[in-house]
């Protein structure tokens, strides 16, 4: 397929020779150095439209694991998960595994493209992937697990009802990860200041993201901000 800026120096060139055969060999003569500017324009313009960033591709990208708050968040979940011995039907209902298109699985109970959103989701796909414990009789994890009814709220087409049923594990995971780390007031302030930065830029996607033709996100009026987010009014409660 040519392009624009191609179609524009291939049509000029052919302009210009065809001027050259009514004006005799003087004319080409001087358009010899025109006509080798616009060839090596012309030669340069698809190598310079393959060097652009694809904008799609890089939207895409959540470098959230380069982030020390959502690496600590991500450490509070998996932990959690091992902790409690949580079910793989549970993590399945969470990790959308009857979404089909991959992008979208995310969508199911967390903020896309939100860092700490991505942090904790990715924690329970870690979870969910985990070998079994050799020479254990196929044990793969620790607690006793959850109350399976739990998979009706999950699992449920009511937004409201599904997030907060993930939140109710997720939330005080984070809470014992940053009592167990035994962190000082300060770092303790600093924390909870980083969970209110991610909040806020979690509902600033989400706004985005509720204009958007997939329709995922209508039902999300309710929310203020991702269940990791909400961390932070937790440490709020507990005096922090």
């Amino acid at each position: 397929m040519v392009s624009s800026d191609e179609t524009v120096w291939l049509t000029f060139v052919q302009l210009q020779i065809r001027l050259s055969l009514f004006s005799g060999g003087d004319m080409v003569a001087a358009m010899k150095p025109t006509l080798i500017a616009l060839l090596t324009l012309g030669l340069c313009l698809p190598l310079l439209a393959q060097n652009k960033p694809k904008p799609d591709a890089a939207k895409r990208n959540v470098e959230w694991q380069k982030e020390e708050m959502c690496q600590f968040v991500f450490f509070a979940v998996l932990e959690g998960l091992y902790r409690d011995g949580i079910q793989n039907e549970i993590v399945d209902a969470i990790i959308g595994d009857k979404i089909i298109k991959k992008e979208n699985k995310v969508k199911t109970h967390f903020v896309f493209r939100c860092k700490l959103c991505h942090a904790t989701y990715e924690a329970f796909r870690t979870y969910r992937n985990r070998p079994a414990f050799m020479q254990t009789k196929e044990a793969s994890t620790f607690g006793k697990g959850v109350d399976l009814k739990r998979l009706k709220d999950l699992r449920s087409n009511d937004a409201r009802t599904r997030i907060y049923a993930m939140g109710a594990l997720v939330r005080p995971w984070i809470m014992h990860r940053i009592k167990e780390t035994r962190k000082t007031p300060e770092e303790k302030t600093a924390m909870k200041k980083q969970f209110e930065k991610y909040a806020r830029e979690g509902a600033d996607l989400l706004k985005t993201h509720k204009r958007a033709k997939d329709g995922f996100y209508l039902d999300w009026s309710f929310y203020g901000s991702c269940q990791a987010c909400e961390a932070a009014k937790d440490l709020g409660k507990a005096g922090f």
